[in-house]
């Protein structure tokens, strides 16, 4: 055996070594919860009593289960709203922070990031308050502008509680896109930006012509956190609607949570979360090539 081959096997030890504490953690906390909801998926099971076998029957269920697919639905709109409410617009703040108002760039990165660094449910508290039809500031404020008419039960209304929700999830992760895009805007090289404003290039040229191509890559990234978070948001529609009011703003996440311990219909359950992980892993797959083929053309922007 040659000193090179020796090596190498010490090598791959060592890392194997190294590595064995994170496989341990994936193995306990991912691979097998993920195998052991496949395999529950396949049974009727209150919790309490004995499995019953049912094959593919949960799944046929689910086929034809309209509140899923409605919940699925919602799901998608919440993460085309986050690409465009968060990714993008964050993008574009991120821009104005670094080329337009720098000197105030850490003042509203500040206020930006502080709905990121409070717990979710502590952020739907408040907006269940704000929301509030008696008391609530978003129809006090409203009385208060002259738009009084416009006052509604935001969240108990089916029309409007999906859309308050949507806007609570925006103010939520807005700030964090906004801090990742900061951080990609100023790797720009500055002689780029330099030489667009020698050929006239005014601020909005400059953000499509060269920001957005240069930091598609950050986009990609970004996107597809929002659409794996989007596809499986629970906290903050668990805390505003629960879902409500008949299902309006129901996601898959809190329909599979009422399946399961509402209905204590835990097999069914395990397969709305098994469909749920594979259709969120497919969708931020196709997501991310279609995004990989638009930034290969992205130089036709300028």
């Amino acid at each position: 055996m040659s000193a090179d081959t020796s090596f190498a096997k010490r090598s791959n030890r060592a890392a194997i070594l190294f590595l064995s504490p994170a496989l341990l953690f994936v193995f306990a906390f991912v691979a097998y919860p993920v195998a052991y909801a496949g395999w529950l998926s396949l049974f009727r099971w209150d919790g309490a009593s004995m499995p019953v076998f049912l094959g593919a029957g949960n799944f046929v269920r689910l086929a034809g289960d309209a509140i899923f697919w409605q919940a699925l639905f919602r799901n998608i709109l919440v993460a085309l709203s986050a690409i465009v409410l968060q990714v993008f617009l964050a993008l574009a703040i991120a821009y104005c922070l670094v080329r337009i108002v720098p000197a105030f760039s850490r003042i509203f990165l500040f206020f930006y990031l502080v709905p990121v660094m409070v717990s979710e449910i502590c952020i739907g508290l408040l907006w269940r308050f704000m929301y509030n039809p008696y008391f609530g500031l978003v129809n006090a404020g409203l009385s208060g502008i002259g738009l009084g008419g416009l006052k509604r039960g935001w969240l108990g209304e089916s029309e409007t509680a999906f859309t308050a929700v949507v806007v609570v999830m925006s103010f939520t992760y807005l700030g964090l896109y906004v801090l990742l895009f900061v951080a990609a805007v100023r790797n720009v090289p500055e002689s780029v930006y330099e030489a667009a404003e020698i050929d006239g290039a005014g601020d909005f040229r400059k953000f499509f012509s060269i920001t957005v191509p240069m930091v598609w890559d950050a986009v990609r990234a970004n996107s597809l956190l929002a659409i794996i978070g989007s596809l499986k948001t629970f906290s903050l529609v668990f805390v505003l609607t629960n879902g409500g009011p008949n299902h309006a703003s129901e996601v898959v996440s809190t329909y599979l949570y009422k399946m399961g311990f509402g209905s204590f219909e835990m097999g069914y359950a395990a397969a709305i979360g098994f469909a749920q992980m594979v259709l969120t892993a497919l969708g931020a797959w196709i997501a991310f090539r279609y995004m990989k083929r638009i930034g290969a053309g992205a130089g036709a922007w300028s």
